[in-house]
């Protein structure tokens, strides 16, 4: 059975590998293309691409933050050094107020860790080929895992749709009925109209009755009205068919909204009428759920 996928869902997991640990966090959200942002440690950033090549092979649409971090068990030894040239400025800025002023005591070690600018960030190493693997595989499984969460959602939005499009499917059932002998009704009403108000025996009957039949094939919905069940057909199998599915659904609605539209304009009926209004407000909701999907 074809999966739908929202856009929108998220996933994070963690591994470890020889001191460290290492984090992987996905968040997706609603996008009209593939957007991928990675936020990575400095020292794996040759990663990057290969990781954005693995995210594209398993997410079709939407923003995807991808976000790797490494926490090493003794990290802060390996990633703190001392910054001399600082050190030795604060102690001789220290020593020149103790003179100025005449104060006795010596420069504190306490003095200094005030500022946080004696210590810099020591380089780190590239990661080694053996690191990147397994931090690829990680990313795989928390994929995984993003995938898992969105087609939940998914399932969701396309069990929604599929209740509102037959709902949609039953008021275009209805309009046709209301609307067979529509076109009769209005030739008949404005004929008595123009019989009210001319004398019929100045009337000429046949350019009266080419004019009145223009005027009542103008409110003939059956046209619409086909090419809506034909929408309605195209839908489904169009949500059967699975993610990447998205953005021809939004299509698909764009024409049964025009369709709706002309209904509304060619329609007499106040009981057509107010089945259109319902179809029109479906398509947008339909139109809202459907922004969510891949």
């Amino acid at each position: 059975m074809a999966i739908i996928y929202s856009m929108t869902g998220f996933a994070s997991e963690k591994m470890q590998f020889e001191k460290s640990e290492i984090a992987c966090e996905l968040r997706s959200l609603n996008s009209r293309y593939l957007e991928i942002y990675t936020k990575f440690p400095n020292n794996f950033r040759e990663l990057e691409d290969r990781a954005k090549d693995i995210i594209r092979k398993n997410v079709h649409r939407g923003k995807i933050n991808c976000a790797i971090t490494l926490t090493s068990q003794d990290q802060v030894l390996q990633n703190l050094q001392i910054n001399p040239g600082t050190v030795n400025m604060y102690k001789s800025l220290f020593e020149d107020i103790r003179d100025e002023v005449g104060i006795d005591s010596p420069v504190q070690l306490s003095d200094l860790l005030q500022f946080k600018e004696i210590f810099v960030a020591a380089e780190e190493d590239d990661a080694n080929d053996e690191m990147m693997d397994a931090i690829c595989n990680l990313l795989l499984k928390t994929l995984n895992q993003l995938n898992e969460t969105r087609s939940k959602e998914g399932a969701n939005l396309k069990r929604d749709l599929e209740e509102r499009l037959a709902t949609i499917g039953k008021l275009v059932g209805e309009v046709g009925e209301l609307s067979k002998g529509n076109a009769k009704t209005e030739f008949d009403k404005q004929y008595r109209r123009l019989l009210n108000m001319i004398d019929e025996n100045k009337i000429d009957r046949n350019r009266l009755e080419m004019e009145l039949a223009l005027i009542s094939d103008r409110v003939d919905i059956s046209e619409e009205l086909v090419r809506m069940m034909s929408h309605l057909e195209l839908f489904q199998k169009t949500l059967d068919a699975g993610s990447p599915t998205g953005k021809k659904l939004n299509f698909i609605l764009q024409e049964m909204h025009r369709e709706a539209n002309t209904m509304s304009t060619k329609n007499t009926l106040i009981e057509i009428s107010h089945r259109v209004v319902t179809v029109k407000e479906e398509v947008e909701r339909m139109r809202e759920q459907v922004q969510n999907i891949e």
